[in-house]
Parts: structure tokens; sequence; C-alpha cells
């Protein structure tokens, strides 16, 4: 499988992917499949899977770069495992609607992620589906986008301090070229306000620092998921060094 040149799916469908990957990696080169008992989808004992070599396997994911990344990935998770190491914030359990190849997830619905890397950062996408994109219509959907977090409520996450929002209008996302300029803007958010149903949203929206440019599609960076540059992210992170990264 070699990664397109278009990013198709969305970070966490990209992760989601991923992890699909290492499944199937993980039982190509175990065998798996093959030692689970009374499992529906087990084959026979007439019927039983090639066991790949070693030089296969290596060959394998040697000629693959999101191969080779996904069977690092499971392996780091595996040892971690070992150690009794924690899972990274960005295996937590995100509250995101059931989405993958050729299903799309719903437009006027948050996507979440969490980068491992600003940890202390709760990433919503928020996508639209506008021919013609009005900004004038931004504050209804910050608003119906943080009230979503809000009615889900903090136990749906990972301890978070700041919420970043970004809105991306589906109907721009043509192909790579027009990637980044589909997210149109976003705002980052304390955690603690958007909770606290006392904070009215429309008054913390006036109140936001609106970021035109807050994604970034870095070719130059490695695939899948850190091309996709949460640059809002970033700069906040940076100018709030005792507050913003962890």
């Amino acid at each position: 499988m070699t990664q397109p040149a278009t990013p198709l799916l969305s970070e966490p469908g990209q992760i989601r992917v991923l992890k699909i990957i290492c499944i199937l990696v993980c039982m190509l080169s175990t065998g798996y499949a093959s030692d689970q008992e009374g499992s529906p989808s087990s084959p026979s004992a007439t019927n039983t899977p090639h066991q790949m070599t070693s030089s296969e396997f290596s060959r394998l994911i040697g000629s693959n770069d999101t191969l080779r990344a996904a069977f690092d990935y499971a392996e780091k998770q595996g040892e971690d495992r070992m150690r009794g190491v924690p899972p990274p914030p960005s295996q937590f359990p995100l509250p995101n609607p059931d989405a993958g190849p050729h299903r799309p997830p719903p437009s006027y619905v948050n996507i979440y992620n969490i980068n491992d890397n600003y940890p202390s950062y709760l990433k919503c996408k928020y996508d639209v589906d506008e021919k013609n994109y009005n900004q004038s219509n931004e504050p209804k959907w910050f608003i119906e986008s943080l009230k979503q977090i809000r009615h889900l409520g903090p136990q749906k996450f990972p301890t978070i301090k700041w919420i970043a929002v970004v809105i991306k209008n589906r109907a721009e996302h043509k192909d790579a070229s027009t990637f980044e300029q589909s997210f149109k803007v976003g705002a980052i958010f304390k955690a603690s306000d958007v909770f606290d149903s006392s904070h009215d949203l429309s008054q913390m929206i006036a109140a936001a620092a609106l970021d035109r440019h807050p994604f970034k599609y870095d070719k130059a960076q490695p695939p899948p998921g850190e091309q996709q540059r949460w640059v809002i992210v970033e700069r906040h992170a940076t100018n709030n060094p005792t507050t913003g990264s962890n």
C-alpha cells in the first residue's frame, strides 16, 4: 500500500487506518488467525494460512514507508505495554462519529484528535459544507462546536487544558493543493471555560483571537499524520510555554 499524494482521510481516519495496518502486520507475521480457536474468521485445519518468513516480512515492510511506520508503531506499543507504560493521549477513545473509507464523517459534527507532542490540547475540527462560504456564519459554527463539547462533558476526554477549534469547509477540499485552504479559521479556548455552563459561549467566541491560517499541509514532514500540522496549536504552545504544552 502506498501513501497517496492527496490526503483522502482526516487525521483521525488516518490513525484508524494505521491501527488496522498494525493488526494486519501482526497477523501476517505471527500466524495469529490460525491460533484463534472458535473464532468465526479462523480458517479450518485444512486451510492453514501461509506463515510468512522473516525474510519475506522484511522485504514487505522494507519496500513501503507506511507499512514500516505501522510496524515500528506496533512494535513500540507492544514494548510499552510490557513495561507497564500508560498509553499516550492520542490513544484515548475520543467520541468521534463512526467513519471510514467511502464513509466520510457527517458535516457539522466535531472530529477530535490529540497530538502526543501537545497532550494538553484537544484538537477539534468542525466540518461545514458550504458552496458559498460566508464568514458571518462562523460565530454560530463555533458556538455549535463548543456546545457539542460541553454536552459531552470532560469525562469523555483525557485531561486537557486547551481546546483548539478549527472550521474546515469540506466543499473547498478538492485535492492536495486545496487541502490547506479548506481550513478557514481557528480559535483556542480554555477547556475549563468550555465545560463550565456559567460561561456564555457567545461572549467567549467574541473575545477569542481568530486565526485565519490555523493549519498547514506540510509535505516536507513524514506521512501520514505529521504532514497535517495544526500550526494554531504550535504557535499557542510556543507563546504559552508554562501552560501550553504540558
